[in-house]
């Protein structure tokens, strides 16, 4: 046992006493049910403030079945009743963190996640100007400075998205906002430095072309579409006349004519900007947002040469470093997916080499599936698609 699960253990150990301390020899049936309730809410409350999250996350992962086979076995009164009150608390504890990411989600478009825009490789750097990325769902990427989309930029996109459906109140395809208002939407502190990362990302996600070669306008469409786009349409900043450098901190984002229409006839997924400041490897935040987007499907399987391809590991199908570091990558991907509670567990099947016939299945959490999604009712049946002259 690792010495973080040490920790979990010793806590989990003393909270689930200091439950039955507090729980038994209460003769009022009504009363009891009160207070067993009252004491398992602040006892895992308790828990969560005095380990990490993950630590928590990971304890559970690989010991919560083990208790629970322990609790069918155990004969012994007192034994059971610890076992009993330490799964309790546990999975109650696992709740209330999980809710705490679902408690404000973002919708996102279901083909921003599944073309395979956003590189989980941060030093991934095109030497051409124009290339094609297969993936879930293909893409051909144009840019002239060889830069490339990495899943930082699917943050700030998800922020934009954000900060659209709460200001944009009459569906405009514009929206104002601030440097600050997106480092609020991502958990991030106020400061030039972040100023200038945001200011780089929202330039790159304008500047960048993209071809959406299965793009698809509603869940139910009929049709797929190519959509030779950008992800931001316009930015307009204001600078002071007579000036070089005196700009605004407020700025207005211009969406494209097709995520507009794409969100208002509901072709989304939602996602927790939250969990994604927890993951730490560019690949665990893109396979979130890709296994996210199967939003009704609990188990989802993914052959390894997509998951490779969408973001960006292989070069004209070929590896861009040894098969075992991609998989090591994806395996680790996982883990942190696990230590933050969105997936139960995952698995590697079919063949043992390569990438081809290899897959990755993996079950989420059955809280983050049918996540209530904020109410787009504000969107009109008609969208003005002009901006407003200022």
């Amino acid at each position: 046992m690792s010495e973080s699960d040490q920790q979990v253990e010793s806590q989990l150990d003393a909270v689930a006493k200091e439950f039955l301390k507090k729980t038994q020899r209460l003769a009022d049936p009504l009363k009891a049910a009160t207070i067993y309730q009252e004491t398992a809410d602040a006892l895992s409350a308790e828990l969560i403030q005095s380990v990490p999250v993950k630590s928590l996350f990971m304890y559970a992962n690989q010991s919560i079945e083990s208790l629970k086979t322990r609790l069918d076995k155990d004969n012994d009164t007192a034994n059971h009743a610890l076992i009993k009150a330490k799964i309790e608390i546990l999975e109650r504890a696992l709740r209330v963190k999980s809710v705490e990411y679902l408690r404000e989600v973002v919708p996102i478009n279901t083909n921003i996640a599944q073309h395979a825009l956003f590189s989980a490789n941060p030093k991934n750097v095109s030497s051409q100007m124009m290339t094609t990325v297969h993936g879930v769902r293909s893409v051909h990427i144009k840019n002239n400075t060889g830069e490339v989309l990495t899943t930082y930029e699917a943050r700030v996109m998800g922020a934009i998205q954000s900060l659209w459906f709460k200001k944009n109140v009459d569906g405009k395809p514009y929206v104002e906002l601030k440097y600050a208002d997106i480092l609020c939407e991502l958990g991030l502190t106020d400061g030039s430095a972040n100023y200038k990362r945001i200011q780089e990302a929202l330039m790159r996600l304008m500047n960048i072309e993209v071809t959406l070669t299965q793009y698809q306008r509603s869940k139910d469409a009929e049709y797929e579409e190519i959509a030779f786009t950008r992800l931001i349409d316009q930015i307009v900043f204001r600078r002071k006349v007579g000036t070089t450098n005196h700009y605004q901190y407020k700025f207005q984002i211009r969406l494209p004519e097709w995520l507009v229409e794409a969100n208002r006839e509901g072709n989304l997924f939602d996602i927790s900007l939250i969990l994604m400041n927890d993951l730490k490897s560019y690949l665990a935040q893109g396979l979130y947002w890709l296994v996210s987007s199967y939003a009704d499907e609990p188990v989802v399987t993914l052959e390894l040469s997509t998951l490779a391809g969408h973001f960006h590991f292989l070069d004209n199908g070929e590896p861009i470093m040894p098969v075992y570091k991609i998989i090591e990558r994806i395996k680790n991907a996982c883990v942190e997916l696990q230590a933050v509670g969105f997936i139960e567990h995952f698995e590697f099947t079919g063949k043992k080499q390569g990438l081809v016939e290899r897959y990755l299945t993996v079950t989420k959490n059955p809280i983050f599936l049918n996540t209530v999604a904020r109410s787009r009712e504000f969107l009109p049946e008609q969208i003005e698609l002009s901006i407003d002259p200022y």
